[in-house]
């Protein structure tokens, strides 16, 4: 109850404040800082890579002769780079009332740039996964919506995780279309239960199976426009067998018809399928790309996979504790760690990210990974923790809204001319990245599917 009802006393008493802003977003992804980056220019990035060693060998020399000129099967990769946008606003008027800590836990300026490159880290992280095409999860309701009345979607982790309060989504019926079903602005998030409240713009019915994806992400001759992600270099469409997996493996991708040789130019794949345990799945996927010449040193896969497979390997395994230190024992529940080895290949970085999606996991030798932007992508990566529990401290990122304006900032913020309004001048920050994965060798990476997966096509 308040000190007192009396408001003389309550004139006297002052408010203690706090320093500072908490931060009660979720955690960043802790593989893109990992990722080898690579400073590009031009057009398009490309890079080369042998495939095949062609069949001119015979124990009759005259077998091999004939074939002797397409000994060797080379691709050229021509990858254009994706690009994503976040920004921010603020007027003369906010950076005036919040220039000291007297008038405000922190500066607006840097609040609002610290928001947007939140959601601009979300986002990317997201996209890491992701084909390019802003694509999220099936929608996984069946029905009419109205225009202009809300509706909940039930979307799993690493939809919600990529979202927030305003986003702008879209439905529609395949991950590549370009025509969209209708447009939706999130209005709520319930983080535990996965539910999301969204406003659709149009009225129109929707399928169980229609795709729920980021706003923008596609131009109208359906190109991606996102930065290109594991799911495009190592993609599972169709669990790489059927008329859809057909269509797409031989559609090119950066210039190369992966269809003549998908595991070495699309990546190894395992399908986990049945009641095949998940660490069984995932030894295989390794076996498969040690198999392909891998020198495989990362896995990466969703903190419910995790979850799930610490399980399998604590009932199948009897830990004793040490006694000799204390006279009571001591039980420890779950693992803190775990690594995999494959005969001479042992990967202890296995790293657990809410922002791959469940049941899809990655077996890749960072070697064979880049990060390729115009953009500088070290400054991207700053403030995301590694896979350490913990996220930024929103007043570690400031920005003190007094840069002159200016196009390239940093190689990645632009400060431009805002609108006018009543409160006076104003300033639009902008972030950008410009770029995207390369896995300039999708022999040495693979993907793997548990039997609980959600393919998106």
């Amino acid at each position: 109850m308040a000190i007192s009802t009396d408001q003389n006393i309550l004139s006297l008493l002052k408010v203690y404040y706090k320093d500072g802003v908490e931060n009660l977003m979720f955690r960043n992804d802790p593989v893109l800082k990992d990722l080898n980056k690579t400073r590009i220019e031009g057009k398009a990035y490309d890079f080369s890579a042998m495939y095949g060693r062609g069949g001119a060998c015979s124990a009759d020399y005259t077998v091999a002769k004939k074939v002797a000129a397409q000994n060797t099967k080379n691709a050229e990769f021509s990858v254009v780079p994706g690009q994503l946008f976040s920004a921010c606003s603020f007027n003369q008027k906010e950076i005036l009332a919040s220039k000291t800590k007297p008038g405000a836990f922190m500066k607006v300026a840097g609040a609002k740039f610290f928001a947007a490159s939140e959601a601009f880290r979300k986002q990317l992280a997201a996209s890491l996964y992701g084909r390019g095409y802003g694509e999220l999860a099936k929608a996984n309701y069946a029905g009419s919506v109205t225009s202009g009345t809300a509706f909940v979607l039930t979307l799993p982790t690493h939809a919600v995780m990529a979202i927030d309060i305003d986003s702008q989504l879209v439905i529609k019926a395949k991950v590549e279309d370009t025509a969209v079903k209708t447009k939706l602005t999130v209005t709520a998030i319930d983080d535990a239960s996965g539910k999301v409240t969204v406003v659709p713009t149009t009225s129109v019915t929707i399928a169980n199976s229609d795709i729920v994806a980021f706003d923008g992400s596609v131009d109208a001759s359906g190109n991606p426009l996102l930065p290109m992600g594991l799911a495009g270099w190592l993609p599972t469409i169709g669990k790489r067998t059927g008329t859809a997996w057909n269509n797409y493996i031989k559609t090119n991708f950066f210039g190369v018809n992966r269809s003549v040789a998908p595991s070495r130019l699309a990546g190894a794949f395992v399908d986990g399928t049945g009641d095949t345990k998940k660490s069984d799945t995932l030894i295989k996927l390794i076996q498969q790309a040690r198999r392909q010449g891998s020198n495989a040193d990362l896995i990466v896969l969703n903190d419910d996979d995790w979850k799930d497979i610490t399980k399998e390997i604590q009932n199948t395994n009897m830990y004793l504790s040490d006694t000799k230190t204390t006279s009571k024992r001591q039980l420890n529940v779950g693992l803190d760690k775990f690594s995999v080895s494959f005969s001479t290949n042992f990967i202890d970085s296995v790293v657990d990210t809410p922002y791959c999606p469940k049941g899809t996991f990655y077996v890749l030798d960072k070697s064979a990974i880049e990060l390729a932007t115009y953009t500088n992508a070290e400054k991207i990566a700053d403030g995301v923790p590694g896979n350490e529990p913990g996220k930024p401290d929103p007043t570690q990122e400031s920005f003190d809204g007094e840069n002159a304006y200016a196009l390239n900032v940093s190689d990645y913020i632009s400060v431009q001319p805002g609108a006018d309004s009543v409160d006076g001048p104003s300033s639009v920050v902008s972030l950008a990245l410009f770029g995207g994965i390369a896995v300039i060798n999708p022999s040495n990476c693979g993907v793997g599917l548990f039997a609980d997966a959600e393919v998106l096509e």
